[in-house]
């Protein structure tokens, strides 16, 4: 009797905590807003009116969602991309609403409503429209997957050679094409490659994160996709001449300005044939397109909720003179820059300090924010600026 009673009191804790996690997930990837509705009443029909006010209500509710994901800017431009792409599936993007006041007024029905907007869905399509790629002021993608398909000996890659006289390995091909197919912005390396030389000891199929970010930034790429696809052959299909072959692929991306990992995923495809190594192309484009989807979710996912929230600045600031000034200079930051959430010290020696900032914003406004202020005591000279990360340079003022 005790056991059973521990088992329903297990299973009952389990069934709570993955309530929770549903709930907890579903609350990261929405929004709630308050919206107001109007109608026009005609001959009297305060019922259509009616939901007329609630539709109009439900658009407003999603366009506030938009206005968190893309600037105010883009979404005057884009004006009529929007209205096409996005605001005609208003119910797609509600979860759920509630009416919280509605009464006529002269020949007008007001409806004021509380919405919850899905975010996710909403992100896919402005990704899929351009707008969120805009927004985070399109972010230049370089794919660097080794390959090795049935019938070859080693791994096959683009920067093991001179990277013009290679051609698109099968994953590539398909990453490629679902990339730009959302609007990502891929690197051409073959036509970069003609004023670039790879040395030695970069051509090497197994690419830590710091290589691969060295090599990213030589071809000026703010993220690079880096990964391993190997397809093998399982065996014939019993009874039959028919091939079974497998692809294992594996990929993360890492932004270069600062080593961050974006996004990673593993995949596998399947597939059948009588010759083993067509068989092995369909797995490695099977395996290919689901990496591209899993990769490009988590991707639109980071930079939407950038986007939609805050980004994590690195900031180095050399010409530190004392740990005084450093604190002084941190505490400008926090009470004179606008859309810092918080300021995280990581190391100071030698007069150079790496510190993160949590903005609302990025490295770009944050730098614009900078050059605007006129700071008691001294002035600051920005000396480079990426997507993710910011250098500058202390200088005292002359008393």
């Amino acid at each position: 009797m005790l056991e059973r009673l521990i088992r329903v009191v297990l299973c009952f804790v389990i069934i709570v905590a993955l309530v929770k996690s549903v709930h907890g997930e579903q609350s990261l990837q929405s929004q709630v807003v308050k919206a107001e509705g109007m109608g026009a009443i005609v001959n009297n029909d305060k019922a259509i009116a009616r939901d007329n006010a609630i539709e109009d209500a439900l658009r407003k509710a999603v366009e506030q969602a938009v206005g968190t994901l893309v600037s105010s800017e883009t979404m005057v431009e884009n004006f009529q991309l929007l209205s096409d792409s996005i605001y005609t599936k208003t119910e797609g993007y509600i979860q759920k609403y509630k009416i919280m006041s509605e009464a006529p007024a002269e020949n007008i029905y007001k409806v004021n409503i509380e919405a919850t907007v899905a975010l996710g869905n909403l992100k896919n399509d402005l990704a899929a429209v351009g707008l969120l790629m805009a927004r985070k002021h399109k972010p230049r993608i370089m794919i660097m997957i080794a390959e090795q398909n049935i019938g070859q000996q080693y791994l096959s890659f683009w920067w093991g050679h001179q990277a013009s006289e290679t051609n698109l390995s099968i994953t590539e091909s398909v990453l490629i094409e679902k990339l730009r197919e959302k609007d990502f912005n891929v690197v051409d390396h073959e036509a970069k490659a003609r004023n670039i030389k790879i040395g030695k000891p970069y051509q090497v199929a197994n690419l830590d994160d710091n290589t691969a970010v060295s090599l990213g930034n030589q071809y000026d790429a703010e993220v690079v996709i880096v990964g391993k696809a190997l397809a093998k052959y399982i065996g014939n299909v019993m009874g039959t001449s028919m091939k079974s072959v497998q692809a294992n692929m594996s990929a993360r991306a890492i932004r270069t300005d600062n080593g961050a990992i974006i996004a990673s995923a593993n995949t596998h495809g399947a597939a059948v044939h009588i010759d083993e190594v067509t068989g092995g192309s369909e797995a490695l484009k099977k395996a290919s397109s689901d990496l591209a989807s899993k990769l490009m979710d988590q991707i639109i996912n980071t930079w939407g909720k950038e986007v939609g929230g805050t980004t994590m600045v690195q900031m180095t600031i050399n010409g530190i003179s004392s740990y005084q000034d450093f604190v002084k200079f941190k505490n400008v930051l926090q009470e004179q820059v606008r859309g810092i959430k918080g300021v995280y010290q990581r190391s100071i020696n030698a007069g150079v300090a790496k510190i993160d900032i949590d903005i609302k914003g990025n490295a770009q406004s944050l730098s614009d924010e900078l050059t605007t202020k006129n700071f008691q005591g001294f002035s600051i000279n920005i000396s480079s600026l990426s997507q993710n990360s910011l250098e500058v340079t202390i200088i005292p003022k002359s008393r």
